[in-house]
């Protein structure tokens, strides 16, 4: 089952931004199927302060990224977390 959270991020523009994504637990290996690992998509990206359209498309592309890279790993514990888990 897919959900939506928001996580704190700090990129590197040097602003705090709220992240809003989704998240698709992954399932364990079985004997007939392969593990399936867990998703994240971006949904959006607010800054602490408001920002010209262009440097919110800079902040947007960041976010993105950071969701599927760097910031998997936080954001997979932030939706367990979310969702009842620890």
């Amino acid at each position: 089952m897919t959900t939506t959270h928001t996580i704190d991020a700090f990129c590197p523009f040097g602003l705090d931004v709220d992240i809003t994504y989704t998240y698709t637990p992954g399932a364990p290996a079985t004997r007939i199927d392969p593990a399936d690992p867990a998703e994240t998509d971006f949904a959006s990206a607010k800054a602490s302060v408001p920002l010209d359209p262009s440097l919110q498309k800079l902040l947007d592309d960041w976010a993105a990224d950071w969701v599927g890279d760097e910031g998997f790993s936080a954001c997979c514990q932030q939706a367990d977390y979310d969702n009842g888990g620890e």
